[in-house]
């Protein structure tokens, strides 16, 4: 049995892995879902979900099992951010309780209904705003209204502005409403192009698989989460990753000794950045190999699109970086790839050729020695924006 316990952080996902690894050469996998999340640091719910798209496209993966006692509290524990987009995907799976209780029938009805809240941005964390679409499920569970029209048609830019609005205003709702306006009120449009971008990006390259075959069961989210520390507190929780010090080494304007973060974090369940681009189902290239596909996505132009217009696909990722310039810190988790790219302390630089794009490693540091790390499912783009302190007049 693989366990996620309370306690979860990044590094000991990792470690899910080599578990999930281990039991799936001897025995079916069963995974056992946490009571709750101690902490909810940066990108940890995306990684979270990342593991168990993986859990869920592993042969051996059986059974889901719930830390509930009878239908309930099933009910009410299916309405944590980390537990309901977990239950979607896993759906073909068993699905019990701690009597081994089969729960699918229980759930389905409160599942249609909870993701009609929170279509509507009606979630149970007040702190954040998860938003999914599960490609496989276009019942009661499909494509949000945030990002899709009612033909399933994905929405322009200017329509996503429109429909992204009031997850920002949610948010700001749950903290000084006036600093939190006045200090994010000029990076919206930002905010807007980075989520358009990056979730045109899953419409196109993550809803099938590397030979263009649909995936089942399939997820593509948004997560928005609202950060608010000291920069000591900040480069405690975040001591065992180089990078992140170093961001939070940097000058930042300040709102009584505390710095504002917004994560964006986008997560599909797809092939990955190599697989897609590359159309190959095996990792048969070195790590340094992978990463240069990597690398080739974030470089304007490139793309593995076989639309007509696809000469204006290979922009989103590299508008992504061009938009965070500056401000923001982004983390790629992809294939066996993991790598971040500090855009405050390394800034945009338009490059000749995609090769110089400079990438670290994400336990490490380096970057050229990167880690091998164990194969994921989808891609994981997290992103932590600081805002710049404006006293509200």
């Amino acid at each position: 049995m693989i366990v996620i316990r309370n306690s979860i952080t990044i590094p000991k996902i990792e470690n899910l892995y080599l578990d999930l690894n281990a039991v799936a050469k001897e025995e079916d996998a069963v995974l056992k879902m946490p009571t709750s999340l101690a902490n909810n640091d940066f990108g940890l719910l995306a990684s979270l979900l990342q593991f168990i798209a993986t859990w869920v496209r592993n042969p051996f993966s059986k059974q889901l099992l719930l830390p509930v006692e009878n239908d309930a509290e099933a009910i009410e524990y299916l309405k944590n951010e980390f537990v309901y987009p977990a239950v979607v995907i896993a759906w073909e799976k068993d699905i019990v309780n701690l009597k081994g209780e089969k729960l699918k029938e229980v759930l389905k009805q409160p599942s249609q209904l909870y993701y009609q809240e929170l279509d509507f941005f009606k979630n149970k964390d007040h702190y954040s705003i998860p938003i999914y679409c599960f490609d496989h499920d276009r019942s009661k569970r499909g494509k949000s209204r945030v990002f899709y029209d009612v033909n399933n048609k994905l929405l322009n830019e200017a329509s996503m502005e429109f429909t992204l609005h009031p997850a920002f205003e949610r948010l700001s709702n749950q903290f000084n409403k006036s600093v939190f306006k006045s200090s994010v009120k000029d990076e919206l449009t930002t905010f807007y192009g980075i989520i358009y971008e990056l979730f045109s990006n899953t419409h196109e390259h993550a809803r099938t698989n590397e030979r263009g075959f649909n995936l089942y069961p399939n997820l593509r989210s948004l997560y928005l989460k609202f950060h608010r520390a000291t920069l000591s507190k900040y480069l405690e929780t975040y001591k065992e990753f180089p990078g992140l010090t170093r961001f939070f080494n940097s000058e930042f304007r300040l709102n009584n000794e505390q710095l504002y973060l917004v994560e964006l974090s986008v997560i599909d369940s797809g092939p990955g950045l190599y697989k897609r681009y590359s159309k190959q189902s095996d990792y048969n290239v070195t790590i340094k190999d992978e990463i240069d596909i990597v690398k080739q996505c974030l470089y304007i132009h490139n793309t593995s699109s076989t639309e007509v217009n696809k000469i204006n696909k290979g922009y989103g990722l590299d508008r992504m970086l061009q938009l965070i310039d500056g401000k923001g810190f982004v983390r790629i988790k992809t294939g066996r790839a993991d790598v971040f790219r500090d855009m405050k302390n390394n800034r945009y630089v338009s490059h000749q050729k995609h090769s110089e794009i400079e990438l670290n490693d994400w336990a490490t540091d380096a970057k050229e020695d990167y880690t091998v790390n164990a194969e994921v499912a989808g891609t994981v783009i997290s992103i932590f924006y600081a805002l710049n302190y404006v006293p509200y007049e």
